[in-house]
């Protein structure tokens, strides 16, 4: 003789997803991310910075290791593939706390392109379970944190060459602090939070893009 439980229950259930995906881009996203985002998010995205989730003396997180993730190609059917990024959005914090807007940084991203400036493409945005995941192209180029990467002692580099390539950043980043200013584009300009496409062989720096727009405001240009 067998008895049902009462208290034992089933295969646990996942909160109903909304994805709004933009309209270039629905070829390439995946059924599992539609069905699943923050799933998708936690088990296929690899960490991009390393380290421990830093927080302050009240507890609250100031750096979060966890948070955006380099996600796997996606291809359309025709095979073309899209390099993607996706960030776990902490709603408390920068711009985005201030505004209550989970997908602020989402939005200055679309911003940003209409008025033709150098960003990542925003791709899709979802919430799930009280969980906001914005989805957008990784940018061709390295990271600060994979700077170590290039290795560029091992091919060659002296100081004076890595300071040089240091300095033409510092200058190209400087070009973009102007332009963006000239747009009404306010935000924090630092070399980690770049993206730097270099020709190794010449030692120069072709372009800097910026990334991480969280802090972000636009200013409203008088009429």
């Amino acid at each position: 003789m067998s008895f049902n439980n009462p208290f034992k229950s089933g295969p646990e259930k996942k909160p109903a997803a909304t994805v709004e995906v933009e309209l270039e881009y629905s070829a390439f996203v995946p059924p599992v991310f539609q069905a699943d985002p923050v799933g998708y998010f936690e088990r296929e995205g690899q960490n991009i910075k390393t380290g421990k989730i830093k927080t302050d003396e009240a507890g609250r997180v100031r750096e979060d290791t966890t948070a955006v993730k380099d996600l796997p190609i996606w291809r359309d059917d025709h095979g073309v593939e899209l390099q993607t990024v996706g960030r776990r959005v902490d709603i408390t914090k920068g711009a985005v706390g201030e505004s209550g807007d989970p997908f602020y940084e989402y939005k200055i991203l679309q911003r940003l392109h209409g008025m033709g400036l150098p960003a990542a493409r925003p791709i899709a945005k979802a919430e799930q379970g009280g969980v906001h995941i914005i989805v957008m192209e990784r940018i061709p180029g390295v990271r600060w944190s994979e700077k170590e990467s290039l290795q560029l002692r091992e091919r060659g580099y002296s100081n004076e060459d890595i300071t040089e390539l240091q300095t033409q950043a510092e200058q190209k980043m400087d070009q973009l602090r102007q332009q963006f200013g000239a747009a009404g584009v306010v935000r924090g300009w630092k070399l980690k939070d770049m993206v730097f496409q270099i020709d190794i062989e010449s030692k120069k720096v072709l372009a800097v893009v910026p990334t991480d727009w969280e802090r972000t405001r636009i200013e409203e240009k008088a009429a």
